[in-house]
């Protein structure tokens, strides 16, 4: 009766251990969803500040600073009415995470869908810092892997 209670109750405790973890992620993986829907939200009010809101100060994307991602999504004010962020799904590693998403920009003119994080990324890296959920970029400087002579073979 002893042995079987014992192994009862280490069973539970797995269990239970391996559901907390499954919970930070299933947190971590809702905190990163409401920051894209925050952002598409943002974007349809135009509203530049609440998207910067979410950017990290270290933010580096493809050489790419938050200057650069504030015109280039100032550009994308000027030339699309609304955003619709579809997340298929979230790639979670200690505390950082890639998103992978459909962003379909909409105007009266044209409609893009961009396949992120493939065509451009910028909103698709994420980086936990001091419990919190940012855009970071994928921290490169150059915009495609620089190849050196020494590499190439």
């Amino acid at each position: 009766m002893r042995i079987s209670y014992c192994i009862f109750i280490i069973i539970v405790a797995l269990l239970l251990s391996s559901c907390r973890e499954d919970d930070s992620d299933r947190l971590a993986q809702r905190e990163i969803r409401d920051i894209l829907y925050d952002i598409s939200t943002d974007f349809n009010l135009k509203d530049m500040y609440g998207i910067m809101e979410h950017l990290h100060p270290d933010y580096l994307h493809k050489g790419n600073i938050s200057y650069h991602f504030n015109d280039k999504w100032l550009e994308h004010f000027a030339r699309f009415s609304l955003l619709e962020i579809e997340v298929l799904y979230i790639e979670i590693q200690d505390n950082k995470a890639v998103a992978h998403t459909n962003n379909k920009f909409s105007s009266a003119a044209e409609t893009i869908i961009l396949h992120e994080p493939e065509d451009n990324g910028d909103v698709s890296y994420f980086y936990r810092d001091n419990g919190a959920w940012y855009l970071y970029g994928n921290q490169a400087w150059a915009k495609k892997g620089i190849k050196r002579s020494y590499d190439v073979k």
